[in-house]
């Protein structure tokens, strides 16, 4: 994507996300898995969106070590005037769509898509496996030519039961309003920055009434 004119970042949109042991009490729509591989590539047919799953590498190029963060925010320029571009770790873009895994392989190039309906749905991540890794998760949009920032959080396994993270706030204005990629916004995305954690799950839930 061509760096387009960046403009002021607009920090009260960023809400600190909850946290839940258990799952949500909506049905369960759509799942995928966000998984670190110590390869230089990916499975077979990632690129072309082959199963639920996106590749990234287990250790990207960080600002700092994603477990040594608070809030998940790694890129220094996020809150600078005007936005900076994050040139480390992956991006994975995120556009308005029947849920499908675009492209699944951020290894190679380091950029992967999915698409999701623009809907309401209640999101939650969690990190699985065994305890350690540390993974930031940064949200963007553009608003004309503004790039915005969104808001971050720590996806980090640790011991004890692995916890559930709401990220509403990340993909709706507000938590529960309009996508950040759909109009009037558009070029929403990810930007992850990986330690060793192996495996993110995302889940996508009916919002129940």
């Amino acid at each position: 994507m061509a760096l387009l004119t960046i403009g002021v970042v607009l920090m009260a949109w960023a809400i600190v996300p909850a946290v839940s042991a258990v799952q949500p009490p909506g049905k369960l729509v759509y799942k995928f898995n966000i998984i670190g591989v110590p390869r230089d590539t990916a499975s077979p047919g990632a690129e072309d969106g082959n199963g639920r799953r996106i590749f990234i590498p287990l250790h990207t190029v960080n600002y700092q070590d994603p477990c040594s963060t608070t809030g998940g925010q790694n890129n220094p320029g996020a809150t600078y005037t005007p936005v900076q571009v994050p040139d480390k770790g992956v991006k994975i873009s995120v556009s308005d769509g029947a849920f499908n895994i675009v492209d699944g392989d951020a290894v190679a190039d380091k950029y992967a898509a999915f698409t999701m309906p623009a809907d309401n749905y209640d999101v939650y991540v969690v990190a699985k496996g065994k305890p350690g890794g540390c993974l930031d998760l940064e949200a963007y949009t553009y608003l004309g030519e503004t790039l915005i920032f969104i808001g971050s959080i720590d996806v980090d396994r640790t011991t004890g039961k692995p916890r559930w993270q709401n990220i509403n706030h990340l993909l709706y204005v507000g938590g529960n309003g309009d996508a950040y990629f759909a109009d009037p916004y558009q070029d929403y995305f990810w930007q992850l920055y990986n330690n060793g954690l192996r495996n993110m799950e995302v889940r996508f839930y009916q919002v129940s009434p």
